[in-house]
């Protein structure tokens, strides 16, 4: 269907034939994200947790498009490796504590400062995209951390704790994306 509806673009000269793999591409992303949040959304209301599953997609959507972290190699494992995501911690939230959310609060923040933002080997970005990426980044995790905090202790502990697990899993998407990187580049040197 997306395939279609670009070549009728090209044939309409509504887009340039060279780039038709660009549009290609992001109708497929935001399709797979919407189908993403949708599935995620009737499983949270199924299952009665979609308070605590808006959080975790109010968190981890922006910092990951603005920081980076894990990208999958096609949509389909992105689709699942969110969704199955989404369920892990979703079941982890009863067993997380307080102490453990301002610990996953700490640890993203650290997180974020460091890799933010983390680069992608189909991601080019000039010095300039990068520093605006890392303010973006940096700025939005203080946001999300003084929200997750202010939830956890004085507004909604449920809520609070499903913001500081979107922080943890940022953290934790930055760190894979970082070691996978670097592990790349390794490869890279080592053939050379």
């Amino acid at each position: 269907m997306i395939k279609k509806t670009i070549t009728r673009w090209c044939k309409n000269g509504i887009i340039e034939k060279s780039d038709e793999d660009i549009y290609e591409y992001g109708l497929e992303l935001v399709l797979y994200t919407t189908l993403n949040i949708v599935a995620v959304l009737c499983s949270a209301t199924i299952i009665g947790k979609l308070p605590e599953s808006l959080a975790l997609l109010v968190i981890t959507l922006p910092l990951q498009s603005f920081g980076g972290g894990y990208h999958a190699k096609t949509h389909l494992r992105c689709f699942l490796i969110m969704y199955i995501g989404w369920w892990v911690a979703i079941f982890m939230l009863p067993i997380i504590s307080k102490y453990a959310a301002a610990i996953l609060v700490c640890i993203a923040i650290l997180a974020v400062f460091y890799f933010a933002p983390v680069p992608h080997i189909n991601i080019r970005m000039s010095e300039l995209q990068k520093q605006k990426m890392r303010k973006y980044s940096r700025v939005s995790v203080i946001i999300a951390a003084f929200a997750s905090m202010l939830f956890t202790y004085i507004i909604s502990v449920r809520i609070g704790i499903a913001l500081s697990t979107g922080l943890g899993i940022i953290a934790l998407s930055m760190l894979i994306a970082s070691i996978k990187n670097l592990l790349t580049n390794k490869t890279q040197h080592t053939k050379k």
